[in-house]
């Protein structure tokens, strides 16, 4: 195909109030399962899928828009479904419509591709997109680029069994769910939770690689790239949230390492005024904006009062 002819789509989600999409590895994970047997069954070429805390970015190879469409609802349908029930929840998380920007021609696919995988760079996430594991980026090269191999030989019979698991969902073409993730990292190590998590991605991944590596010539060039220019998207509007996402992990780490909390989505599960309670601690601990904490606490506010006493206490 000549380089005049290349055309990719470039796909933006935003969520119902700006709220989170993602507080933990198992809401990645069980999104990315999603998304990729999906996009199987749809026959969708997935050339970057970034899933940022409070929206996605996905670019994808295919001419039918109806069956774009139903790819995109079909996801985005059964992660929020799934995602409701582990927060004891329920109705729509995404916006009903979805930005979409088609990109033709070689100079404007490279700018997309760009635009897409240095989005956590540019919420500090990461300084290459090659680092961050929700880029994806990294498994082009390896299986297990954020982990030791798996050496089932030598592993221990907790995380034999839980790969033994994902084959199993993986073969009869299952997405991960909530309460199988819980019982395969049940008792795992730090160590092996990080083996099993780079496991699971390489096991579902449907990213064509081959194809965005195409575009460059190569995978150094790829990173190489990406380095070099952080691309443009004129073809729909993204919401602009100031602030970094680090202060979304420092959020989840003040609840879990300070405040108790076992899974920082239990917060959920609190009464109103304990909610309050914490949503404003984490505003005079964090550096986190008050929008922010409201997208965080998914519509809690942080008391105005606050306002004040933040610059006078210590920051997480």
């Amino acid at each position: 195909m000549e380089a005049s002819q290349i055309k990719v789509v470039h796909i933006y989600q935003n969520t119902i109030g700006g709220n989170l999409l993602f507080y933990t590895v198992s809401d990645f994970l069980v999104f990315f399962t999603i998304f990729c047997r999906e996009a199987r069954r749809w026959k969708v070429r997935v050339i970057g899928v970034c899933p940022m805390y409070d929206h996605l970015h996905i670019l994808v190879e295919c001419d039918d828009k109806h069956r774009i469409y139903r790819f995109v609802q079909a996801y985005t349908r059964q992660y929020a479904e799934a995602f409701n029930i582990s927060i004891g929840s329920s109705g729509s998380i995404f916006n009903e419509h979805f930005g979409r920007a088609e990109r033709t021609g070689l100079k404007e696919v490279r700018s997309a591709c760009s635009y897409l995988y240095n989005n956590p760079g540019e919420k500090n996430l990461c300084r290459r997109a090659e680092d961050y594991r929700w880029t994806f980026l990294a498994y082009a090269i390896s299986k297990n680029p954020f982990s030791e191999p798996i050496v089932l030989s030598k592993a221990g019979f907790r995380l034999r069994n839980a790969v033994k698991m994902v084959d199993y969902y993986r073969k009869h073409d299952k997405p991960l769910q909530y309460k199988w993730l819980t019982a395969m990292t049940d008792k795992l190590t730090r160590l092996e939770i990080q083996q099993l998590t780079d496991y699971i991605i390489s096991s579902y991944n449907c990213i064509d690689y081959d194809r965005l590596i195409s575009f460059y010539g190569s995978y150094s060039q790829v990173c190489l790239a990406f380095a070099s220019n952080q691309g443009k998207e004129f073809g729909f509007k993204e919401e602009y949230s100031p602030g970094n996402h680090l202060e979304f992990i420092h959020i989840g780490n003040l609840l879990t390492r300070t405040f108790g909390v076992a899974n920082v989505k239990d917060i959920f599960k609190l009464p109103a005024p304990e909610k309050e309670r914490l949503a404003g601690l984490c505003f005079i601990m964090t550096t986190a904006t008050k929008r922010q904490i409201a997208k965080y606490f998914r519509g809690v506010q942080a008391p105005d009062n606050l306002r004040d006493t933040r610059s006078l206490s210590p920051k997480f």
